[in-house]
């Protein structure tokens, strides 16, 4: 079971569109007549504002009122809950755009680093994306044992890591490849499938299989 190797970034262009439907959709959910054009101008068009922890706060400073801005802070939240437990068929993860596609939605606009762990089963279905590790803007610390026990205890016959860049760059660093070698070697030795490992940013991603693909080639992690 293998994962097609694909180009080792992959970018996007930001939706204008997009952006203007989750302001449409957050006035229908709030309530308040000509919201969308106040956030808009709130924001000053940067919508990823909205997924902040404090979101609310910040729109008050910027001129809503304090009832504009707690609606619509519980209307992200409230769609924070519902994404995380919308039910959804079985998805094959073929390629590194594949899991791309799931996690970009995810993870690129987070103001801090988290990991995740795909688990797949032999037919590269996906099993479950389970949040791993949530760190801060600078990075994580990371125990291989609780990447692993996903896989594990999900009765996954292959995994790929995925965590995001909050600076946008999708450049793998010196960790992330140093992570990347030890989880090698560890899968090799339960005999998991280490797909892959995505690094996500601001609308592009980045393969480290793909840039790497050293790394799979050892037969070690390195000292």
């Amino acid at each position: 079971m293998t994962i097609a190797e694909s180009p080792e970034t992959n970018t996007s262009s930001g939706a204008t569109h997009s952006d203007d439907s989750l302001l449409a959709a957050i006035e229908v959910l709030a309530g308040p007549p000509e919201l969308a054009e106040r956030l808009r101008h709130a924001l000053k068009g940067e919508p990823e504002q909205l997924f902040h922890a404090h979101i609310g706060a910040r729109l008050v400073r910027a001129g809503l009122s304090t009832e504009e801005s707690d609606r619509v802070q519980q209307v992200m939240q409230a769609l924070a809950a519902a994404a995380s437990w919308w039910p959804a068929g079985r998805q094959r993860v073929q390629s590194p755009a594949d899991l791309a596609a799931l996690a970009t939605p995810l993870l690129a606009r987070r103001e801090q680093e988290e990991l995740h762990v795909a688990v797949v089963d032999g037919r590269n279905g996906l099993l479950g994306l389970h949040q791993v590790y949530v760190g801060t803007a600078t990075g994580t610390s990371v125990r291989i044992a609780e990447l692993l026990r996903p896989v594990v205890e999900g009765g996954g016959v292959g995994f790929a890591l995925v965590h995001n860049h909050p600076s946008g760059d999708p450049e793998p660093s010196e960790e992330d490849l140093r992570l990347t070698a030890e989880v090698v070697a560890a899968a090799r030795l339960l005999d998991l499938e280490f797909l892959d490992h995505l690094v996500i940013g601001r609308g592009r991603w980045a393969s480290i299989r793909s840039q790497r693909p050293s790394i799979w080639a050892a037969t070690a992690a390195p000292d």
